[in-house]
């Protein structure tokens, strides 16, 4: 609206302050300043955005993958039932029972290692029961023992069919799962009620 009467401040006297003013804001040269103006912060800008892209991926892309472990997981060397002090394949339910197992680094390994006793149920997903995390270090060809003791709730019947042994290796993100058999999977016998014997 305001350049609308460019042509009719021109017709104004030099003396008039005011009108040489809106003629100056309205002309071309000056427009054309403002808009060089403009081009010149939207070039700038596009650079800085640019900039803090390849930052924040640094930061939360290429950084993890650098300093993670992706290194080998250890060997797992041997997983046993016992109860008792003798190797099982089959306990009553309510009795104690622990689950060992063996691993062995086949590199250095510095990390955690979860040890789950999980439900194996048909046709439904399985749940864990007992679970530990062991902070280990091992030197390559070094092993160790760990172990993680419970008592079952559950008797293998119906949908329950048992329970099994799964490792996480934290370290490498890797995890071992127990072979889907019976053996070497842990079946619970009921027992009857009043009796304590199995059935």
């Amino acid at each position: 609206m305001l350049c609308l009467s460019c042509f009719e401040v021109k017709s104004f006297r030099k003396g008039d302050l005011l009108a040489e003013k809106l003629y100056s804001v309205c002309s071309p040269s000056f427009l054309g300043r403002k808009m060089d103006s403009t081009s010149r912060r939207g070039t700038i800008l596009i650079p800085v955005i640019i900039i803090i892209a390849v930052i924040l991926i640094a930061l939360f892309v290429v950084i993890p993958l650098l300093t993670s472990n992706n290194g080998s997981a250890p060997v797992v060397q041997d997983v046993t039932w016992q109860s008792g002090g003798k190797n099982v394949t089959s306990i009553s339910l309510g009795q104690e029972v622990e689950t060992q197992v063996t691993i062995q680094a086949i590199e250095q390994y510095t990390d955690s290692v979860v040890i789950k006793v999980r439900k194996d149920i048909a046709y439904w997903f399985d749940s864990d029961y007992a679970t530990k995390t062991f902070p280990v270090s091992l030197a390559s060809g070094q092993t160790t023992l760990l172990s993680v003791t419970f008592t079952p709730d559950e008797a293998s019947e119906g949908n329950m069919r048992g329970y099994f042994v799964e490792i996480d290796f934290s370290g490498t993100g890797s995890t071992w799962i127990m072979d889907g058999s019976y053996p070497p999977r842990l079946q619970v016998a009921g027992v009857q009620p009043g009796s304590g014997t199995p059935f």
